[in-house]
């Protein structure tokens, strides 16, 4: 498993990111795919089920690697590096950001609607999150210094809170105006910044911990504490899910629960993600030099999960501007437009690997100087 005395990154977070992308794609491509092969209806439910891992994957994720990436550098010398870091990360998820909207927009232009509400509320995704989410976390290092674990658990807590009551005193806005925009971005979306927020506060101790378990070559006791925890979040998620009455495989599917976030849903897709981590650490540590080559394209797919993502917004898109020349249907509606997105994504992975190269070059030159 690469380790972050010879390189920046993490294997065992990148393969979960991996997986998270993986998820996503499921739950955008699969109900059309289930569509045209009406002989596997039987299975979509279970497969779309795995579609909803994806957001909370990754905003676990977004956390464990705040806190394995930036904690103890933005204790030290380094702070100025990390601001700049995650300054230019929100920037980019901006871009982004912006960039997704383009097909929604040219929807919007071809159907004649200047509805500025309809054209506001396409930007919504969930890089809007992730662009504020990183302004704020040189706020979440300051707050959880010096007892992370505690004050994690104190702000993670305190963010879920304020959702839940301040989404009782803001009404919905029925004529869906700007202040409904910031209700949805705040609170009440999908993606509402202080509940997702607040669930990737509490990831960052998990991130500290493993770092410094990778530093002492204690991965194993890492996991051993990690496991009992990640079990009962899932366990606790799962119990309140049927207590309330919400938890099925159909609603799940559905998307219907997942706005505004639900306690349970995070606790229980929270400690799987959690247990996704734990089983590539386990994964690393038992493959060698020869297997980890195998798992190598997942970890540079998990890299590169920002381009990806962005790109595969344009893909259905696509397909549908192509019916106005010829209309591809059957099978080859599926294979046609994978077929396409699997290329891209090969030249993004390959370009994600040269500079993995790069900076390994750089840093056993810099170990031999």
């Amino acid at each position: 498993m690469s380790r972050p005395v010879l390189a920046p990154r993490f294997t065992a977070i990148d393969e979960t990111r991996a997986l998270a992308i993986f998820s996503m794609i499921i739950m955008h491509f699969g109900p059309g795919a289930f569509q045209r092969l009406p002989a596997l209806q039987p299975l979509a439910e279970p497969i779309l089920f795995l579609g909803r891992f994806a957001t909370t994957t990754f905003v676990i994720v977004f956390g464990v690697t705040i806190g394995f990436v930036y904690f103890d550098r933005f204790r030290g010398p380094d702070r100025h590096l990390v601001l700049e870091a995650t300054h230019a990360r929100a920037r980019l998820l901006v871009l982004c950001a912006l960039l997704i909207c383009v097909p929604d927009y040219i929807n919007l232009w071809l159907a004649s609607d200047f509805n500025l509400s309809h054209w506001l509320f396409k930007t919504y995704s969930i890089f809007n999150y992730y662009a504020l989410a990183l302004l704020s976390v040189p706020l979440w290092l300051r707050a959880l210094a010096p007892t992370p674990v505690r004050n994690a658990l104190m702000l993670g807590v305190a963010h879920w809170a304020l959702a839940w009551l301040w989404l009782m005193a803001w009404p919905l806005d029925p004529a869906l105006g700007f202040q409904e925009y910031l209700r949805l971005n705040l609170l009440s979306g999908p993606y509402a910044y202080l509940q997702l927020s607040g669930s990737a506060i509490m990831a960052i101790p998990v991130g500290i911990a493993l770092r410094h378990a990778v530093r002492a070559r204690q991965e194993v006791n890492f996991v051993h504490r990690l496991l009992p925890l990640a079990l009962l979040l899932s366990l606790a998620g799962w119990l309140l899910g049927v207590a309330t009455g919400e938890f099925s495989l159909h609603n799940i599917v559905l998307g219907a629960i997942k706005a505004p976030p639900r306690v349970w849903y995070w606790l229980f897709f929270g400690g799987a993600a959690l247990l996704l981590l734990i089983g590539f650490i386990l994964l690393g540590l038992k493959l060698g030099a020869r297997e980890k080559k195998l798992t190598y394209p997942i970890a540079l797919f998990g890299q590169a999960s920002l381009p990806i993502y962005t790109a595969h917004t344009f893909v259905l898109p696509l397909l549908n501007w192509l019916d106005r020349l010829v209309v591809v249907e059957g099978v080859a509606r599926i294979i046609l437009p994978f077929s396409v997105f699997a290329i891209y994504c090969a030249v993004v992975m390959d370009y994600y690997h040269r500079k993995t190269l790069r900076s390994q070059a750089k840093a056993s030159a810099a170990a031999s100087g």
